[in-house]
């Protein structure tokens, strides 16, 4: 197979595959040595058509806004674990949280395993699956599930559970934050979610990892301003927080 080809091909896997794929993965399907598959997404990475990220490639973009939630689970894990332990310090013995249905929500979910005093309320299947091996009182959205997210719960079932609750407090995160302040994601149906979580909670908190600042995606969320807390991992988050007078980076 010539290398353009072995490349179109990549691109095409990864389509199919929601945007992401691993290189033993890769490998296996293009019948190519490891190191030669590692040359190929070196070379779509320098064309702009892929990122590299852990164990394997992403889509930009252009090809394919929505990346798989067990992928994105095993992307940046260390930023993602360091911002989900500043985000549990928020949290109080005896508080009602909602928790949504991103990756970085799945960490926080480990940080508050111990603490058999909350409720939690979550669209988040892994979540809720991980949360069922504790004594965690723990609150699942009915719904349907997400098309572009198979692993959360979307429409008017879910948002309604969320405004049948208040919340002490709420964390999320989505797929960008722009140099305006605002964020955005690429799945409308998880926005229309987050909204409801968002204007049924007490604090609310948006929990951000590097790569994700100075982006733009499809569906406008909310602006910062309208936020408590911003918990980053990278110096480059106080030129954002200049943008929301009275929002707490953390």
């Amino acid at each position: 197979m010539l290398k353009n080809e072995r490349e179109r091909e990549i691109v095409s896997v990864m389509k199919e595959r929601g945007g992401f794929i691993t290189v033993g993965e890769l490998c296996g399907l293009l019948y190519a040595s490891e190191s030669s598959v590692r040359r190929d997404l070196t070379a779509l990475e320098r064309h702009g058509v892929l990122k590299r990220v852990y164990g394997g490639a992403e889509l930009i973009t252009n090809y394919s806004s929505v990346v798989s939630f067990n992928y994105r689970s095993h992307e940046n894990i260390s930023e993602k674990k360091a911002v989900a332990k500043k985000a549990a310090s928020l949290i109080k013995d005896g508080d009602v949280v909602f928790i949504d249905q991103s990756s970085t929500s799945l960490y926080l979910a480990y940080e508050i395993l111990e603490n058999t005093t909350l409720t939690v309320v979550t669209n988040n299947i892994e979540i809720a699956s991980l949360l069922s091996g504790t004594t965690v009182r723990t609150i699942v959205t009915g719904g349907v599930l997400c098309p572009d997210n198979r692993t959360c719960m979307v429409g008017a079932d879910a948002i309604s559970t969320f405004n049948s609750i208040h919340a002490d407090i709420a964390f999320f995160s989505a797929k960008s934050l722009t140099d305006e302040g605002v964020i955005y994601d690429c799945s409308r149906d998880e926005v229309e979610v987050r909204r409801a979580m968002l204007a049924n909670s007490g604090r609310k908190v948006f929990m951000c990892t590097g790569e994700k600042l100075g982006t733009q995606s499809a569906y406008r969320q909310c602006h910062l301003s309208e936020l408590d807390y911003f918990i980053s991992n990278t110096p480059e988050a106080e030129k954002y927080v200049k943008l929301a007078p009275g929002i707490k980076l953390l």
